[in-house]
């Protein structure tokens, strides 16, 4: 869009004509993202309050729908688990930047690594090893005391404040453990979600693993007793490999049940509106 035609658009933007208003915010939105820093000037210049908030509005607007088609090109072409979950984060922090989560993981994978032979150790002392920094120096664990805190869901406020929920955490060691090139991967366990640890050269599960129960080892047998305890039907989902996406949408729907337990109806529809997206 021509700079003239721009700056005559945001300056209809305070027009009590509501048709008017309607006409251009369509075209201001029918622009890509590369138009917020005008509106934003605009918006900072000015003191008349219909304005302002029709401004931040379409800028709200145009970030969401920049932020939906990334969402949807990265599911369907299956991008990292990390980065999908940092999109989702980035909806409700919108400041927020992929290389500084990645960064804070890779300075964990790092210190993992130091002061011992990593490659030299069995699968089950990796796990152990894992643990070990993540845990216990580290100090991540499971928020128990507020399990349908949001901040549960969101991987930045995850590693800021060290807690999350048995998906989020799953979503870190996950990272951690295939920048180890680790054969671990999720399982799309009822209750807490669970990974595995396979020998991908017989394929066999060896091992599965509790994130937030502080990387705990489960065997076959635990899950076949939690299974029968519990009176859950069994499902060969239950022990195998599920797609990143699936993670996505468990963790998705955590956070809008977290929204909806606070009654907060706003978020709980913007969250909706992820989900709906997912499942497209």
């Amino acid at each position: 869009m021509r700079k003239e035609r721009l700056n005559a658009l945001i300056n209809l933007l305070d027009d009590t004509d509501y048709q008017v208003y309607n006409v251009v915010r369509e075209k201001l939105l029918d622009a890509n993202e590369k138009i917020i820093p005008d509106l934003q000037i605009a918006l900072d210049l000015s003191e008349n309050d219909l304005f302002v908030e029709r401004a931040f509005s379409i800028i709200n607007d145009l970030r969401y729908k920049k932020l939906d088609d990334e969402f949807i090109e990265s599911l369907e072409n299956k991008n990292d688990l990390l980065y999908l979950s940092f999109l989702i984060s980035k909806y409700k922090y919108p400041n927020i930047e992929f290389e500084e989560i990645e960064n804070k993981l890779d300075d964990i994978v790092n210190e993992i690594k130091q002061n011992v032979n990593f490659y030299s150790l069995t699968g089950l002392q990796q796990i152990r090893r894992i643990n070990y920094i993540l845990y216990v120096k580290q100090k991540f664990s499971g928020d128990f005391t507020n399990v349908f805190n949001p901040k549960n869901s969101y991987i930045n406020k995850v590693l800021e404040r060290k807690k999350g929920n048995d998906i989020s955490l799953a979503i870190i060691y996950l990272f951690i453990a295939q920048k180890l090139n680790l054969p671990v991967y999720g399982i799309d366990f009822p209750g807490n979600f669970l990974l595995v640890f396979k020998n991908n050269t017989i394929n066999e599960s060896l091992f599965y693993i509790n994130p937030i129960n502080k990387g705990a080892i489960v065997t076959k047998k635990d899950i076949d007793d939690f299974i029968k305890n519990n009176k859950i039907r069994r499902s060969t989902k239950h022990y195998e490999i599920c797609e990143d996406n699936l993670i996505v949408r468990r963790l998705t729907s955590f956070l809008m049940h977290s929204y909806i337990k606070k009654n907060d109806v706003e978020n709980t529809n913007d969250v909706k509106h992820l989900l709906s997206l997912i499942k497209r």
